[in-house]
């Protein structure tokens, strides 16, 4: 499978175990903090979706 804009989602499925529970990763989010001096999306209006609208847990 190609790599898909930054990731590889076999090497994401390998690791996580994904495939055995029949998931596969289509996204990857980064976590973290960001550089405001560096970062021109500081000043501009955030949307805030809630967590469980984003995020699965997969146990």
């Amino acid at each position: 499978m190609p790599q898909k804009q930054g990731f590889s989602a076999d090497k994401v499925a390998a690791i996580s175990g994904l495939s055995e529970k029949g998931l596969r990763s289509t996204v990857l989010l980064p976590v973290g903090y960001r550089l405001e001096d560096e970062d021109w999306l500081v000043n501009l209006v955030k949307v805030r979706k809630p967590m469980d609208h984003l995020v699965t847990v997969v146990d």
